[in-house]
């Protein structure tokens, strides 16, 4: 399968899904909303909350269910192949990023309050405290990283799993790399003129 920046850009249709939906924050709001909403549940309930058995398994089972079935459909608007009809990508788009951020914030929960299990075992590796500090600079720098390798390319992109593989490690090491150095410049010197003006 042969892909280039126009046919992974743009929508033989009209207007671009990227430029319209995909980057606009408006098209995010259930994600953010769902994030605070999940972070001050997890303040008010504090550590000690505790969920018997019977209902954290039922409510794990629901969210195993959805997303599964969010990783396995396909949408076919975006991979231009037949299978989807419209109500159901309509759907599928709508509801993808709520129905995930509802996964992560069930995550989080339940590991804030020490019932995850081996999840909260292996969220709790010191490896995880290094990449945390640069996690949320890493995001906002992975966008500009994709776009300059992207745009950046002479000739189309034959798409092969080795060659995915490849571009996706290639990505996370460049993304990563930028963001530690905007840490380094912008992010550890304003926290620590935060932290002299409001003496934490």
């Amino acid at each position: 399968m042969i892909l280039n920046t126009l046919t992974t850009e743009t929508n033989n249709d009209g207007p671009s899904f990227y430029n319209n939906v995909y980057i606009k924050p408006w098209c995010r709001i259930s994600a953010y909303a769902i994030g605070l909403l999940t972070g001050y549940i997890v303040i008010i309930t504090g550590r000690e909350y505790h969920i018997n058995k019977r209902s954290k398994i039922i409510v794990t089972i629901i969210i195993i269910v959805i997303s599964l079935m969010w990783l396995l459909v396909t949408n076919s608007d975006s991979i231009r192949a037949s299978g989807l009809s419209r109500s159901i990508t309509v759907v599928y788009m709508s509801l993808s990023r709520t129905l995930w951020s509802i996964i992560i914030g069930w995550l989080l929960f339940i590991c804030s309050i020490n019932q995850g299990g081996i999840v909260t075992q292996i969220l709790s590796w010191p490896i995880w405290t290094s990449l945390a500090r640069i996690n949320y600079s890493c995001y906002l720098v992975h966008s500009t990283i994709l776009h300059i390798i992207i745009f950046n390319q002479t000739m189309p992109f034959y798409y092969q799993g080795y060659l995915a593989i490849n571009n996706f490690i290639s990505h996370i090491f460049f993304s990563y790399a930028a963001a530690i150095l905007v840490s380094i410049v912008f992010e550890t010197p304003f926290f620590i003129m935060e932290k002299k003006l409001f003496k934490r």
